[in-house]
């Protein structure tokens, strides 16, 4: 069984332990009165009923007294109605009987006064213990009791002085005690209010400690995520180095790609611009095509108007050449009838018919040249006309050549347009297929900086990792003192 230390620091246990043996001392005095009044009676020298009278009043006041102290053994009315109890018995043998120890019983009470640390009390007490000691001093010396010689005035004198010694003895004590369990309350306060301040910081430490637990669980958790986190990061720091690697072989490939584009371009450029010679070239030629060919429209407008008149003329040739013919014929017959006149005429009429035969000779020769010339005339109208559908032909061919000289040539400027168009454009595609070959470059140039730099990621990430496992250790380390840290604040919470 423990123990509890400095128990009577507590006024309840104090009162509680002097209440015991304050009873246990009134029973012991009230006990010896009886015990004094019985042997008196014996030897007759006191009446039965004051013996009997007092008995019965102790064993009331014995018995109220344990009552009261069973009821509550730490009150403080105990003490008050045991010594008024204690007075009235010492009242009652010593005005009754001629018992001079009695004085005793007064000087032990009084003494069972100071442990109970009551000064005012005391002081009650040594004037009530005064008084009856007065009062029953005086009772003695009337009956002869006490005789008031030098030995009684000593005892008298002793008496006061031990009950004043007594009463000073117990206010120094009381002195003593109170400024003790005024300092001793004053540091129970202090401490007390320690102890509060320990129990705050105390339950602040608990509840930091058991934030700091719930954190360095995150932590912790948060810890083995970044060592996760970095050893993916390593591993797709590798990965991507590998692609890098990758990359840089497929941008010198693109590179390659880029130059030989670049050189396509520039011949395409030059292409273009001898392409574009070339239409210019067949624009001028189109443009003299068609020069020519509103010549040779006009040429064929001329002929045919010449082949319009030529056979106009044919046909009034044609129509002279038949009154020739028609004259002719006239000719002939009036040549006929001058051989006829002439012949009737006879010889008068010789040289006449001579004539006749002569210009009918010249009649069938001016009607056969006439013929002739008719036929030549129909011919070089029949020519005349074909080579008026002819050149109508040729109009008409000379006009839609025109027209498709005028669309080509159309479509040579518009050519001439897509070209230089296609000059720009291709120039454009040259410039920017140059600056896509230095953006390459940049490119490559970037890839193999990144590249340096993922090495160099690789290996921070490689050393990040393993002072992540450090951390963790060390995080695992910080968890346990916290632990302990909380375990013990809990025990010490426990033990205030």
């Amino acid at each position: 069984m423990e123990v509890k230390k400095y128990r009577y620091n507590d006024m309840t246990e104090r009162y509680r332990r002097m209440n015991r043996f304050y009873i246990i001392a009134t029973v012991v005095l009230g006990g010896s009165f009886i015990v004094y009044l019985w042997l008196k009676m014996v030897m007759s020298s006191i009446s039965a009923m004051t013996v009997y009278g007092n008995t019965v009043v102790m064993a009331a006041f014995t018995i109220a007294n344990t009552v009261i102290y069973m009821r509550n053994r730490a009150t403080k009315r105990l003490k008050i109605i045991a010594t008024y109890e204690v007075g009235i018995e010492f009242l009652l043998v010593g005005v009754q009987s001629d018992a001079r120890f009695i004085s005793f019983a007064i000087i032990a009470i009084f003494l069972l006064q100071i442990p109970y640390f009551d000064k005012k009390g005391l002081t009650k007490t040594a004037v009530g213990m005064a008084v009856l000691y007065a009062i029953v001093t005086a009772v003695h010396i009337k009956k002869g009791v006490f005789v008031m010689n030098v030995s009684g005035f000593c005892e008298i004198i002793l008496t006061v002085f031990i009950g004043i010694a007594i009463l000073n003895v117990g206010k120094i004590i009381i002195a003593f005690n109170d400024d003790a369990m005024g300092a001793t309350t004053e540091e129970q306060n202090n401490l007390k209010s320690f102890l509060n301040k320990v129990m705050d910081i105390s339950k602040s430490v608990n509840a930091d400690t058991a934030k700091s637990t719930e954190l360095m669980d995150e932590l912790l958790e948060s810890t083995q995520s970044v060592a996760g986190s970095m050893k993916d990061i390593t591993a797709a720091t590798n990965n991507t180095a590998a692609s890098i690697q990758e990359q840089n072989n497929m941008t010198s490939v693109i590179n390659a790609a880029i130059t030989q584009t670049s050189r396509t371009s520039e011949e395409m450029v030059k292409l273009a611009e001898d392409s574009n010679k070339s239409v210019k070239m067949n624009m001028e030629l189109m443009e003299e095509l068609k020069t020519q060919s509103a010549d040779i429209a006009m040429t064929n407008e001329t002929v045919s108007e010449a082949m319009r008149k030529l056979q106009e003329r044919t046909e009034e040739v044609g129509k002279i050449a038949g009154m020739i013919l028609n004259i002719s014929g006239q000719t002939n017959l009036l040549a006929l009838n001058a051989s006829i006149e002439s012949a009737r005429a006879g010889d008068a009429g010789r040289g006449f018919a001579v004539v006749a035969e002569q210009i009918r000779q010249l009649a069938e020769q001016t009607k056969k040249s006439t013929e002739d010339i008719t036929r030549i005339a129909n011919e070089l109208s029949t020519d005349a006309n074909e080579v008026a559908e002819s050149v109508k032909g040729t109009i008409a061919a000379a006009g839609v050549q025109s027209g498709k000289i005028e669309t080509a040539s159309e479509s040579f400027k518009s050519l001439n347009e897509n070209m230089e168009k296609l000059i720009g454009h291709v120039d454009d595609v040259n410039k920017q297929v140059n600056g896509l070959s230095e953006s390459n470059n940049k490119i490559v140039e970037n890839i193999s900086q990144l590249s340096a730099v993922t090495e160099e990621v690789t290996v921070s990430a490689e050393q990040v990792y393993e002072q992540s496992q450090k951390n963790l250790e060390f995080v695992q380390q910080v968890k346990a003192a916290v632990n302990h840290i909380k375990n013990t604040s809990d025990e010490a919470e426990e033990l205030m």
